[in-house]
């Protein structure tokens, strides 16, 4: 099992002094444990906190702020996260009915499949659909594609759909920007406390984070 960078050292925790980590409850180093897992939150006495996961092939971390309400922590970002996005870099016109979509850098996949998320004319929910080799996006016989964007594999990240024109066809190229790709962007993320542990749920998990002695 690969452990973040971010899941610091606990010697380097226990500098800080024996007043300040009383000043809450809560506050102390929390391990996490599990098959394919392993995590770590550090709530800190001054009001921060850092954060660190390993889920499989993910990795992720974070910091920010951190507030107990009502028996539960609260997580928040900061500095403020610029998620990664897929960027429309060029859209071609193309035969209606057709649609080809490919990255600007294959590798950025990390040799993933392309997979897309594709909105259908008439219907609520979008499709996860895999491209063609060569791009091309098998479409069935009168579907309209009124939008399209690639999908990251493993991380859950916010998407931005670029729209279409559904009367003709297309062509398009996105970019990746990853920005603050492997941060946690957390906006009041609940971590519910039980007695010793947190819970966090996260990429379908309900991880439980125990608290470790200094």
């Amino acid at each position: 099992m690969r452990w973040p960078a971010l899941l610091f050292p606990i010697a380097a925790l226990a500098s800080a002094p024996a007043a300040a980590q009383a000043a809450s409850e809560q506050v102390g180093l929390y391990e996490a444990q599990a098959t394919e897992i392993a995590a770590a939150i550090d709530l800190r006495a001054d009001g921060r906190f850092r954060y660190g996961l390993s889920y499989g092939a993910l990795d992720e971390e974070g910091e920010g702020v951190w507030t107990v309400e009502s028996g539960t922590i609260y997580l928040t970002s900061d500095p403020k996260v610029t998620p990664p996005r897929f960027a429309l870099e060029r859209d071609v016109p193309a035969p209606a009915g057709t649609l080809t979509v490919q990255l600007s850098d294959p590798e950025a996949l990390g040799g993933y499949p392309l997979t897309l998320i594709v909105t259908i004319a008439g219907e609520d929910r979008p499709r996860y659909v895999d491209a063609e080799e060569d791009g091309r996006v098998p479409l069935e016989p009168g579907m309209v594609v009124t939008s399209v964007v690639p999908d990251m594999p493993v991380y859950e990240i916010p998407y931005q759909p670029h729209a279409l024109t559904p009367d003709v066809g297309h062509n398009l190229v996105f970019r990746f920007e990853p920005n603050d790709f492997g941060k946690a962007d957390f906006a009041r993320e609940p971590v519910a406390i039980r007695d010793s542990t947190l819970v966090l749920e996260r990429y379908g998990r309900t991880i439980p984070f125990h608290r470790q002695q200094r």
